[in-house]
């Protein structure tokens, strides 16, 4: 399923806001929860659901969310927040920013990023592995370059 900042998110049949964010465990690189805002960015009006509020067969299109069970399972490591602001990193150099990603349907994992250079370029799909260490950024693993 992919989750793309700016992706409208409707509730009971209403428009709720637009998707800012994403709250994923270091560690597993699972996502817990789901930021939203009327403008699609994060403050102090921002709302959050589980991940188990959007519907796995959420492929593309508005996110609409479904009733979820409350769940009292706390994160095993510190979060990691992703949002627009987030940098995509590769071998040292910057890729651009990040604006999206494509999570697993059965585990909840992060198994693609999606960035851009910049807001009029094209969108880029990266696979992993990924490295959520260091704060504000994605680092991706390098790979050797491939003879054309």
């Amino acid at each position: 399923m992919e989750l793309l900042f700016g992706t409208h998110v409707r509730e009971h049949g209403y428009r709720i806001g637009r998707l800012a964010g994403l709250e994923v465990e270091r560690r597993t690189h699972e996502i817990r929860k789901i930021f939203f805002s009327a403008y699609g960015q994060m403050g102090p009006q921002t709302e959050t659901r589980p991940l188990a509020a959007v519907p796995a067969d959420h492929f593309t299109g508005d996110i609409a969310l479904s009733a979820f069970p409350r769940s009292t399972v706390l994160p095993t490591t510190e979060p990691l927040l992703l949002s627009r602001a987030t940098r995509l990193v590769r071998g040292g150099h910057p890729l651009g920013s990040l604006s999206g990603v494509e999570v697993s349907p059965d585990s909840g994992a992060v198994t693609t990023v999606v960035g851009r250079q910049h807001w009029w370029a094209r969108r880029v799909h990266l696979e992993g592995p990924f490295d959520f260490l260091t704060p504000g950024e994605v680092r991706i693993a390098a790979t050797s370059p491939r003879a054309a």
